[in-house]
């Protein structure tokens, strides 16, 4: 009942392996503001995976600045914690949280390398003129209606027309932008 939302910090797409995040640094501008006292966080790898950083604010930035810390499923809570959870159950905690960022990466990319020996297409988007084949996301194969506007590209461009002389032509036939 004591507690209230303020506000909402969410850093989606961004690495947890760094504090160089905007939601980040705008909850720290909110509590050098005095706007908030008290941050919840699902667990500890919310805050952040990187075990020094983590700590610091934990340990120091947090007491210091009178916020409160609490992570739900870690059952840690600043307020009530004992020294054996500040000193030994949280920093076990974030260093886990810490190698096992390490090691997802270390795999992942793994995967990638041999993905990528294998002539598989791993990227997130194809070019202009492919798609991803609909039964195999790891093959891209050609766009036939964006391969004809490629080839008539290349074909203007061989004729000697300019970027704007093409850009114009593709305009007046009403091609859309890739």
């Amino acid at each position: 009942p004591e507690l209230h939302k303020v506000d909402e910090y969410v850093d989606d797409g961004y690495s947890g392996t760094n504090f160089e995040r905007p939601d980040f640094k705008r909850m720290i501008q909110d509590i050098e503001n005095r706007k908030i006292n008290c941050i919840i966080v699902k667990d500890l790898s919310r805050l952040g995976r990187e075990y020094i950083g983590a700590g610091n604010y934990i340990q120091k930035y947090f007491p210091q600045k009178n916020v409160r810390f609490i992570a739900i499923n870690d059952n840690y809570d600043s307020l009530t914690a004992n020294s054996s959870d500040r000193y030994m159950v949280v920093p076990g905690k974030n260093f886990v949280n810490e190698s096992y960022c390490r090691d997802i990466s270390i795999k992942s990319r793994s995967n990638q390398q041999v993905k990528r020996m294998n002539g598989e297409y791993i990227g997130s988007f194809v070019c202009y003129g492919y798609r991803k084949d609909e039964k195999d996301k790891n093959k891209i194969v050609p766009d036939e209606e964006a391969a004809r506007v490629v080839q008539d590209i290349f074909a203007w461009k061989l004729m000697g027309l300019s970027a704007n002389s093409i850009a114009a032509k593709l305009n007046e036939r009403g091609t859309l932008s890739p």
